[in-house]
């Protein structure tokens, strides 16, 4: 299993290795000789997704929450099978059903379904060098930089979240104010990673570049725009754009920050997973949790800050591969996908692709933000999907909770 990354926004919950173990492809058409096997068989898949969840919330989050789909039907939180852990490191109160969850860069996706609506209206090229639509100056370099190699992450653009506050200043500073026009224009102003178009790298900035690009074109911010295109019309009702507001509308699950006695976040493999605070051990300085739920998630942007559920992020994969949101051009390009530098893994334009151990093809995004880690993938043709929030221990997150989100999406997408 490969490490995480720990930036902000990133690739946060790494889902692109899987384990050797997962369920093949066939485990249920072998061995469902009768209703009573098959029943078994389901009964297991889901014991074992359970299972997971335990340890994703022993070894980095206080609590999680899943919703599967396949061809047994749809098994989500709402029946009480799917939660493990906690909502509250200080309270016994079990993940609420259905709650409320910081989706982190699965926002992406969001962004970039209103970026290629336009394109389809013929407002935006996507071969267009993104200074036709940006501020002049704003971007040194941006008659190089396409439209698409944004979306694809292959502008060589530093990602700003490099930059961000971790630790105790996180914590002095979570409700502060983001621009995102001068977040930009301070990454921008960094020396690229690489010559634009020659690779891929993965960088925060490029979605803050699309939601200007969006704003530019139509005269409305990303937010408004993401409202009025996806959410409005899909009726998701516990979906939202928070921009500057630092709580979430209903019912949720609690995220941690870890610091130790000298204000400092604990760091890769040092949360308990416990959501407990931890005492000074030989040699060792104090440490305590800190509730990071609120926080002002303009840091994150049209590149992570969106609000959802469970339920709701599954409705919005299945609109978005069944054609409810993008014509067959767009959503063509979309999945036309670039090397990630992991074999199972490729991107495309907000998508990412993942090859599951039994060989299917899943396509959705990760997530992680201060508080929580999240995953939303789908088969092409929606006949295995999962939706999966953990609220978080500490930050940057713990390594380890990697092992187990991985093994959730591939007992999902092979079960």
């Amino acid at each position: 299993m490969r490490p995480l990354l720990t930036s902000l926004l990133t690739v946060a919950v790494g889902v692109t290795a899987f384990p050797a173990y997962a369920a093949s492809a066939n485990t249920t058409s072998t061995y469902a000789t009768s209703a009573s096997t098959a029943s078994k068989n389901v009964d297991s898949g889901r014991e074992r997704i359970r299972r997971h969840l335990e340890d994703l919330a022993r070894v980095g989050a206080v609590g999680a929450q899943v919703r599967v789909t396949d061809e047994n039907g749809t098994w989500t939180a709402r029946v009480g099978k799917a939660r493990a852990g906690k909502a509250r490191a200080d309270g016994d109160s079990p993940v609420p059903r259905g709650g409320l969850f910081r989706a982190g860069s699965a926002t992406k996706m969001f962004t970039a379904v209103a970026l290629l609506q336009l394109v389809g209206e013929g407002k935006v090229s996507l071969d267009a060098p993104s200074d036709h639509y940006l501020p002049p100056g704003l971007v040194p370099g941006a008659e190089h930089i396409t439209v698409r190699m944004l979306l694809q992450h292959t502008s060589g653009l530093h990602d700003f979240a490099r930059e961000l506050p971790q630790g105790a200043d996180l914590v002095r500073t979570r409700f502060r104010h983001y621009d995102s026009t001068e977040l930009v224009r301070e990454a921008a102003a960094r020396t690229p990673d690489f010559p634009a178009g020659t690779d891929y790298a993965y960088s925060n900035t490029n979605y803050l570049v699309l939601g200007l690009i969006i704003e530019r074109v139509t005269g409305h911010s990303y937010a408004e725009e993401v409202r009025s295109r996806i959410i409005k019309p899909l009726r998701l009702r516990h979906t939202s754009v928070p921009e500057d507001r630092t709580s979430l509308p209903g019912p949720h699950a609690h995220g941690y920050i870890t610091l130790d006695g000298k204000g400092l976040g604990k760091g890769k493999g040092a949360s308990t997973g416990t959501g407990t605070s931890t005492g000074p051990g030989p040699g060792k300085s104090d440490a305590r949790q800190v509730d990071i739920t609120e926080l002002n998630p303009s840091m994150a942007g049209p590149a992570g800050e969106i609000v959802s559920t469970t339920h709701d992020m599954d409705v919005f994969l299945t609109s978005l591969t069944s054609g409810k949101l993008l014509r067959p051009a767009e959503w063509k390009e979309m999945n036309r996908t670039v090397p990630t530098g992991d074999p199972d893994s490729r991107y495309g334009l907000g998508l990412k692709h993942l090859k599951s151990s039994c060989g299917r093809l899943a396509v959705g995004h990760t997530g992680g933000i201060p508080g929580y880690a999240t995953l939303a993938f789908t088969t092409p043709d929606r006949s295995h999907r999962v939706v999966l929030s953990a609220n978080l221990a500490d930050w940057p997150a713990d390594p380890r909770i990697g092992g187990p989100i991985d093994r959730v999406l591939d007992d999902a997408i092979c079960g």
